[in-house]
């Protein structure tokens, strides 16, 4: 575990060993993503549905960053699937759907419900709340 990813990480570097799961179909949007998060430090794998996300969580990611409308299962069903894969994977729900309640974002592990369209400000704040997140809980364990 390094301190470093604790505190507060603006600057590229501190945060090269901390790894985020994208998973977003449109593949514009997952590549914009990808590239924002990138570009501050952070490991990046990106995926465009739930299985692959699956798969994709033998890594371990600090954070999981899905979209809530996938094609197959979607992001909530992904965000309980990733609470009993991987325990300390934080995630973010992201949406452009207004009609899904915000009480989705009460599930277990979910640090940030972002409504689409964001600022690539708002999802880095997002993912770095996620980080500290993750790293309390990696911290607990044994």
């Amino acid at each position: 575990m390094d301190w470093r990813i604790l505190r507060d990480a603006d600057e590229p570097g501190q945060i090269e060993d901390v790894s985020v799961l994208i998973v977003e179909d449109e593949p514009a949007i997952r590549d914009l993503w990808q590239r924002s998060l990138s570009a501050v430090g952070y490991q990046v794998t990106a995926v465009e549905d739930a299985q692959h996300a699956l798969l994709a969580l033998a890594l371990f990611p600090y954070v999981a960053l899905c979209d809530v409308h996938l094609p197959g299962s979607n992001g909530l069903w992904l965000a309980d699937q990733i609470r009993i894969v991987s325990p300390t994977t934080a995630i973010v729900l992201a949406t452009a759907d207004e009609h899904i309640p915000p009480i989705e974002s009460l599930r277990p592990g979910v640090v940030a419900y972002l409504l689409k369209p964001f600022t690539l400000q708002e999802l880095q704040a997002a993912v770095k709340a996620g980080v500290r997140w993750s790293a309390r809980r990696r911290t607990m364990l044994p």
